[in-house]
């Protein structure tokens, strides 16, 4: 597969150098970083790494296919050995010093998960680890960590893998079945591309978030680069006429990359049929780019930079982003931002010629490919160590501090959380100002309710359902029903449960919650399962006449409402579904109204002044309780419900602390922690009571 070589390259090291390929590599480093600084400047700016892996696709193929032209078949060590030469000595860099920096500068409710992210990074898995956290209803609230960009890494590593393997069962089909050997890689490589784009057209649909991160789904953009690297070159036999058509081509194609970037958003479901866009004007330049335009852009000495540094500009710049605001202690500034940017091109020029270049391009011809390999485990070890070591530093810290606050709430002494904000509390003082001594943010990060089989996670469709209190001989039995914030009320309805002599019956969703209007999920997949389960829940509640003396309900505020009845805002939707999926029970209806927002900042604000200065940390009202449950609006239409509002427990007629009696409220932006809802389970147990005898409910009185 003869290519042409034209005189519009230069050399690096003795290697070929296409001037057109390091103005693409320019361009889409730089759609990414400012992506990432401003994404409301270039919302589609991350479609610049869709554009790294057809280049990737391109030149990795047209390598593979030289050498099976010249030797008849792969050295896959020296091939690996080589991928590794090229790609390891900046990441890894990179990696061991972010892994430091998460260390001596984040917050540790952030260094687990962090660390953990680091050695996945490390492992090049990176991708699966984040397509896990897309699909878990917890994890996908998650803050990005420092080394999330390293998943588009890992697939490409991964296409590394993949690719020879994929070219030797064509070379191995070729002899089997006496083919030509180029078409049988050209063949194999257009039905892995068809059925990895398919794929990603449905999983785009289906479930966004492991789509975005899957190498199943990006497959097709590397193939369509490989595809493109068999195509004729047509530079040395074009007519003028023909020079004209294709340097028209690479100007509609760059537009169409930019256009990408700029049409493109976070809420287009990608990489579906909207990542074709950028990926075939990416294939058209880089088989016909070098007669165009984009050489003598190459050319220019700023172009020309940004690409030769653009590996390493691409691993600098987000960990910068992540980091430097656990540093300064406020959100990134425009002086902030340019200072990064700034500081990201330096660091990458630097790693890039006194790291990069000279590991890759260092000639010592007893270099065996086991040499190379051997020299990468060891490289990798510092940051194994680091990580993982750093990790089970914070798992000891934080299982000591579980113990001392268990130890704290063993009695749930006086004037320890809710205790302390209770109106008829004496000599409890300010309930703001208590120092934090129990539930530390870094254990507050990891609490999650511990009944797992009182809720179903995503994407499940059957009612997983637990009971607590007596069994028989109970004085009455409610059901109690909702998201992930009625599972973190768990503690205290068992505490009503075995303080009353009540059974409640408890089933929750994550992110799903009961209502006859239609939510809209993170995917077709999760709606489905959603619908699926609220049937089931109606079901059940049908079944049920007679049985239940009350149901207990809260949802989380939120307006993601999908089809609405016409007319209807979506606020309006979120109190006509409520009111409409009451009437499906006989009996009365208590609802819960849900808890405040937290800022995504809150726990990084508690573990620094928690101590010293707690009321630093929280919001305004105002802000806390901006979002709409529908709750109260849905009660006002119903005449069997009632409504708890625990807002007094939670917020003071100005603020919404972070902690409360010395207690850390949340866990995350929105669920209480456990050990809070511990404390709050006196109070809302009292409200609960008063509104079943509002309700004329009463032991034996159904």
């Amino acid at each position: 597969m003869a290519q042409h070589r034209s005189s519009r390259r230069r050399l690096i090291g003795g290697h070929v150098l296409r001037a057109d390929v390091q103005a693409l590599r320019a361009l889409a480093v730089v759609a990414v970083v400012v992506y990432h600084l401003w994404p409301e400047a270039l919302p589609g700016g991350f479609t610049g790494v869709d554009v790294f892996f057809v280049i990737s696709g391109f030149l990795i193929t047209d390598h593979l296919a030289r050498e099976v032209d010249r030797t008849g078949t792969l050295d896959l060590r020296r091939f690996w050995a080589g991928r590794a030469r090229r790609l390891l000595p900046a990441s890894l860099l990179v990696l061991l010093v972010t892994a430091v920096a998460v260390l001596l500068t984040v917050p540790r409710n952030l260094q687990e998960r962090f660390l953990t992210e680091v050695a996945a990074s490390a492992l090049y898995v990176q991708n699966w680890q984040l397509a896990r956290d897309s699909v878990d209803y917890l994890g996908a609230e998650n803050l990005p960590s420092p080394v999330q960009h390293f998943w588009s890494l890992s697939v490409e590593e991964q296409f590394y893998v993949g690719l020879p393997m994929v070219i030797i069962v064509a070379i191995l089909a070729a002899r089997l079945f006496v083919l030509d050997r180029y078409r049988a890689i050209f063949g194999v490589l257009v039905i892995v591309t068809a059925l990895s784009f398919a794929y990603s057209i449905h999983l785009s649909s289906a479930s966004p978030g492991t789509a975005y991160f899957s190498t199943f789904t990006r497959g097709w953009e590397f193939g369509l680069g490989g595809i493109a690297a068999f195509a004729p070159p047509l530079i040395a036999t074009l007519t003028r006429r023909g020079l004209v058509v294709v340097r028209t081509a690479a100007v509609l194609a760059f537009a169409a990359i930019i256009g990408s970037m700029v049409v493109i958003d976070g809420d287009t479901p990608f990489p579906g049929w909207a990542a074709a866009v950028p990926v075939l004007a990416t294939v058209v330049l880089m088989r016909w780019g070098v007669p165009t335009f984009m050489t003598p852009l190459g050319r220019f000495a700023p172009v020309a930079l940004l690409g030769r540094i653009s590996y390493s500009l691409y691993l600098w710049h987000w960990p910068l982003i992540v980091i430097v605001p656990f540093i300064t202690l406020h959100p990134l500034t425009t002086s902030d931002k340019i200072a990064i940017f700034g500081a990201a091109v330096i660091l990458s020029w630097l790693s890039t010629r006194c790291l990069e270049e000279p590991i890759r391009f260092w000639n010592l011809p007893r270099l065996r490919p086991s040499h190379v390999l051997g020299a990468t485990l060891a490289a990798m070890a510092p940051v194994m160590v680091v990580a993982l070591a750093g990790r089970a530093y914070v798992e000891d810290v934080r299982s000591d501090e579980v113990t001392a606050s268990a130890k704290v709430l063993d009695d749930l002494p006086a004037c320890v959380g809710a205790a302390a904000i209770d109106a008829d509390a004496t000599g409890c003082g300010d309930p703001l100002g208590r120092p934090l001594t129990v539930v530390d943010p870094a254990v507050a990060a990891q609490e999650e309710p511990d009944f797992r089989d009182c809720w179903a996670t995503n994407g499940v469709e059957e009612l997983n359902m637990c009971s607590f209190g007596p069994q028989t001989g109970y004085d009455l039995h409610l059901f109690a029903v909702g998201d992930s914030h009625a599972a973190a009320l768990l503690e205290t309805y068992r505490y009503m449960a075995e303080k009353n002599d009540w059974r409640i019956d408890v089933a929750a969703h994550a992110g799903c919650y009961w209502t006859a209007a239609d939510i809209d999920l993170d995917g077709e997949d999760q709606e489905a399962a959603c619908r699926a389960w609220q049937a089931n829940l109606t079901d059940h509640l049908r079944e049920s006449k007679g049985t239940y003396d009350a149901v207990l309900t809260t949802h989380a505020t939120s307006l993601r409402i999908g089809d609405r009845p016409e007319g209807l805002s979506r606020t309006e939707t979120v109190v006509w579904g409520l009111v409409e999926a009451w009437k499906e029970t006989d009996a009365p209806v208590v609802a819960i109204v849900d808890n405040p927002r937290s800022t995504d900042t809150n726990a990084q604000c508690v573990e620094r002044n928690g101590v010293d200065d707690p009321q630093r940390c929280g919001t305004s009202r105002s802000y806390g309780l901006r979002r709409f449950d529908g709750n109260a609006e849905a009660v006002a239409q119903s005449p069997r419900a009632a409504l708890v509002d625990m807002t007094d427990y939670y917020c003071t007629a100005t603020r919404c602390p972070s902690v409360i009696g010395g207690v850390s409220v949340y866990r995350d932006q929105t669920h209480l922690t456990t050990t809070y809802v511990r404390t709050l389970a006196p109070y809302l147990d009292r409200r609960v009571r008063k509104a079943l005898r509002e309700l004329e409910v009463v032991p034996g009185g159904r």
